[in-house]
C-alpha cells in the first residue's frame, strides 16, 4: 500500500481543519395564554425542550408578551420573570422601577410585548427613562421594543435599581443549547391580574468540532514533535 504523498496529506488536512459551519439559529415559541397568579410568589412556569446535539450558544434572545387585565391595577412593577436551563439563570424582569424611594416599582397598568437581547441599549428595570424620559412619567401605551434584561438577581422584595445586573442573557453563552428551557413569571403584588400570552426563545449556536476534526488537526503537531 502506498503512503499518501505530502501534497495529498496536506490537502486532506486543509479540508479537515477548515472552519466549521457558520452559526445557526433555533427558534421555539410557546403560545400559552395562561393567567399569572395575582399577588403570589407561586407564579406560572412554562418549559420549552431543546434537543440540538453539542451546539454551543453564542447568543440568546427572548420575546415575552404579557397582557394586563383591563379595568384592574395590573402594574408592570409587580412582575418578576426569569429564564433558566437548569444550570444557569437569567433575570429578565425584577420589579421594574423599584428604587429606594419607590418600593412598589412602576405603576403602569399596561401590557408588554418586548424582546430581551444582549445587544439592546435600554435597561428594562428603568424602562421609563428610555420611553418617557423620566421615572415619574407613566407609559401611555403598551411597552414594546428590544431591551437589556433586568439582570438583577436580588430578592424581588428588596431589589433596587442600584443593584448590579450580573444575571443577563450572556450567562448562557458558551453552554450547550440542548436543555429544558423554563420561563417563570410571578406577580408579586395583589390588585390586578396579568396573562402570559406567549413567549419564545431564540438560540444562536455554532457546532462543536467533531472528534475526527480534533484528531486530524492535531496530527501536524504530533508529526513535528517526532522529528
Amino acid at each position: 500500500m502506498k503512503t499518501p504523498s505530502c501534497s495529498l496529506l496536506g490537502l486532506a488536512l486543509l479540508l479537515a481543519c477548515a472552519p466549521a459551519a457558520g452559526a445557526a439559529t433555533l427558534l421555539l415559541t410557546d403560545n400559552v395564554l395562561g393567567t399569572i397568579p395575582d399577588g403570589s410568589s407561586s407564579g406560572l412556569a412554562r418549559t420549552l425542550a431543546v434537543s440540538a446535539g453539542l451546539e454551543t450558544i453564542t447568543a440568546v434572545a427572548v420575546n415575552l408578551q404579557i397582557r394586563a387585565t383591563l379595568g384592574e391595577d395590573a402594574f408592570l412593577g409587580d412582575l418578576h420573570v426569569y429564564l433558566t436551563n437548569g444550570t444557569d439563570l437569567a433575570v429578565l424582569v425584577n420589579r421594574p422601577g423599584r428604587t429606594a424611594s419607590a418600593p412598589s416599582g412602576y405603576d403602569d397598568n399596561q401590557s408588554m410585548n418586548v424582546t430581551f437581547t444582549n445587544t439592546a441599549v435600554g435597561d428594562f428595570h428603568n424602562y421609563r427613562l428610555s420611553t418617557t424620559g423620566s421615572a415619574s412619567n407613566p407609559l401611555l401605551a403598551a411597552l414594546t421594543g428590544p431591551w437589556l434584561a433586568d439582570g438583577r438577581s436580588s430578592d424581588p422584595a428588596n431589589v433596587l435599581d442600584t443593584d448590579s445586573p450580573l444575571a443577563r442573557l450572556d450567562v448562557f453563552n458558551g453552554g450547550t443549547a440542548s436543555h429544558d428551557w423554563s420561563l417563570f413569571v410571578a406577580d408579586l403584588s395583589g390588585g390586578g391580574k396579568h396573562q402570559l400570552v406567549s413567549w419564545s426563545i431564540e438560540l444562536t449556536t455554532i457546532p462543536e468540532p467533531s472528534s475526527l476534526f480534533l484528531s486530524i488537526c492535531t496530527l501536524p503537531l504530533l508529526l513535528r514533535r517526532r522529528r
